[in-house]
């Protein structure tokens, strides 16, 4: 089943991904750490999922606060 790119997510997007993975090689290189090929492509990757699940366990932090008893 293939999808069309709107109905991608926007953690799949290649801008967002594509960015991070500048931004990573960029401080890399600022920093003189040569980076094997594709390295910068996997730690955004991964980066943006770690922002992502952090982003959604604080909704549902959020959502449960919400719904019980203040004290």
């Amino acid at each position: 089943m293939s999808t069309s790119p709107l109905e991608k997510a926007a953690i799949h997007s290649l801008t967002l991904r594509s960015a991070a993975a500048i931004a990573i090689a960029a401080a890399a290189s600022r920093l003189g750490v040569v980076l094997p090929e594709g390295a910068a492509q996997e730690m955004a990757t991964a980066f943006v999922d770690l922002i992502i699940t952090l982003g959604l366990i604080g909704v549902a932090i959020g959502r449960t606060r919400a719904r019980a008893a203040i004290v």
